[in-house]
């Protein structure tokens, strides 16, 4: 009797360590995972290739690259689940829910945190582009109290820079391949027709410098508009928030890894959940890009030139 009872304990203790050698070797996998995906974004563009080919594509694209890829890891972990041997099945649901509990506070943080960042960027790009418009709208405005010949000068210059954000600066910028210009088409002939001209009295004089001071803020926001639009989130963050959604879903399929359909409809509800706010963090990621919910220069088109 006594031997029965001492090779049922050591049969347990086996189980135990099988299961708990299984459960160990699974997160150190995805640990492992993450470490060599952390060198590779750090030593190779591909991950960030991969991602602004990823954003760089339409809404549609973008969700359904993103739910396909969250329902095929739930899919994956799901058959991986039912595959598990029963006596090590027997061992891993004692695992308890509360485990999810660090992990989604920890993944909530890190989607908040990169999700904080994305919205700043969006917004500084919608200012950037009112101030540039703002400033422009106010060139045309102090121009008009200058001498005909110096205002139609400026108009010209102004409608000529205009053009040139329409059909050669923003397309690039779209395109990741706008650059700082030390001779801005337009705007630099507008300051050389200001600068040139010698006002006659105090007003048209209060006037020369607020249109200099109105240039040149407006070839600050066109700077700060190219810089916003080299902003994204880096492939480090994206590889955090991925592998602790995998920890997740590995998680929720451990603790109810004896009831198929529960699994199977918490694996869905959470990787849907998790698809969402991918979806979402990618389509605002880059404003001043191809893809997702893109910044236009609409601002700049009701700017009337006569």
């Amino acid at each position: 009797m006594g031997f029965m009872k001492e090779r049922d304990r050591r049969e347990l203790m086996h189980r135990r360590i099988g299961a708990s050698t299984i459960f160990g070797g699974i997160f150190i996998a995805i640990a492992f995972t993450a470490t060599c995906a952390f060198a590779q974004a750090e030593q190779t563009p591909r991950f960030a290739r991969l991602l602004l080919w990823i954003e760089s594509q339409s809404l549609a694209i973008i969700a359904l690259i993103i739910f396909g890829a969250c329902y095929a890891c739930a899919a994956v972990i799901f058959a991986f689940a039912r595959v598990t041997p029963r006596r090590i099945a027997d061992e891993l649901k004692g695992t308890t829910p509360v485990m999810l509990t660090p992990m989604a506070v920890i993944t909530g943080l890190v989607i908040a945190f990169v999700a904080a960042r994305i919205w700043v960027n969006f917004d500084h790009a919608n200012a950037l582009v009112r101030d540039e418009a703002r400033n422009i709208q106010e060139v045309l405005t102090l121009a008009e109290t200058l001498p005909p010949n110096i205002a139609s000068e400026v108009r010209s210059a102004t409608g000529q820079y205009l053009q040139f954000v329409n059909e050669q600066d923003w397309p690039a910028m779209l395109e990741g391949r706008a650059k700082m210009l030390t001779s801005v088409p337009g705007l630099s002939n507008a300051i050389s027709t200001i600068v040139s001209y010698v006002p006659d009295n105090a007003g048209r004089q209060f006037a020369q410098q607020r249109i200099l001071i109105a240039i040149e803020q407006a070839l600050d926001a066109r700077r700060n508009r190219i810089l916003v639009s080299e902003a994204s989130v880096l492939p480090m963050q994206w590889i955090v928030i991925i592998v602790l959604a995998l920890l997740m879903l590995l998680t929720v399929a451990i603790v109810h890894i004896d009831r198929p359909f529960a699994m199977a409809v918490n694996l869905v509800s959470l990787s849907t959940a998790l698809a969402i706010c991918l979806v979402l963090l990618l389509v605002n990621d880059r404003p001043f890009s191809t893809g997702g919910f893109v910044i236009r220069p609409h601002a700049l088109g009701p700017i009337a030139i006569d």
